[in-house]
């Protein structure tokens, strides 16, 4: 199966704790530029079962909006479904930062931080990926995306077959070269080899590798090991 590559796609910088001021709760209207609306959240769809969040509590989190140079602070819930950040204040309530507004996001909730960069190509979704391994010439994107699905709403055998909504995990991966070009894949050989067709000595390297490449994991572990290879 053949994935077309996607336009190229603005690199953001990676955000510097070590720069970055305030406190998670800070309130965040601050950091929002004057005239901004705030946007109410999405409802949650009725009748769908489990949640569109990535993570159900309140996440610490490095938020950098679009023509900001610093991060700020704050606690997060990404909506992973309706593609929306949601922003604890310090009154105790919370608001919606456009989609358009982001720059990047970093999770925070322990010592690995999860980086969210938004694909903004042509062909790609409008959302935000995950940086699954930050080379500095490929970099494999997990885009964390939620279908509803239909499941049994029961497995007795004694009860009439019935069937409920519910959310269902359906991630895209994505394979980021050195100029910001785009390329979908699968966590397969033959996907990545063909995504890594720019790049003659990687997709050599690629076909010479040893082992199986039917996982994430496996997935990442080849993207970060022939990364030296791409110019």
């Amino acid at each position: 199966m053949r994935y077309r590559l996607l336009l190229p796609l603005l690199a953001g910088p990676a955000l510097g704790f070590g720069q970055s001021t305030g406190t998670v709760g800070n309130n965040y209207t601050d950091v929002l530029d004057k005239g901004n609306n705030i946007v109410a959240f999405s409802p949650r769809d009725e009748g769908v079962q489990g949640s569109p969040l990535l993570l159900a509590a309140w996440t610490p989190a490095a938020v950098l909006l679009r023509g900001n140079a610093t991060p700020k602070l704050a606690a997060v819930k990404y909506d992973v479904v309706h593609q929306q950040l949601r922003v604890r204040r310090a009154q105790g309530d919370s608001v919606v930062v456009p989609i358009g507004q982001l720059q990047e996001f970093t999770l925070t909730p322990g010592e690995a931080p999860r980086r969210f960069v938004r694909l903004g190509a042509a062909g790609a979704p409008d959302g935000f990926a995950e940086v699954l391994s930050p080379g500095p010439h490929l970099q494999l994107l997990k885009l964390w995306n939620k279908e509803v699905a239909q499941a049994p709403a029961s497995n007795s055998s004694y009860a009439a077959p019935t069937t409920t909504s519910a959310y269902a995990d359906r991630p895209r991966y994505y394979l980021r070269g050195p100029q910001g070009q785009l390329a979908e894949v699968r966590p397969k050989r033959a996907s990545l080899q063909e995504a890594l067709a720019p790049y003659p000595a990687a997709q050599q390297a690629l076909k010479a590798r040893k082992g199986s490449l039917n996982s994430e994991a496996e997935l990442r572990a080849a993207v970060a090991a022939l990364d030296p290879l791409v110019p």
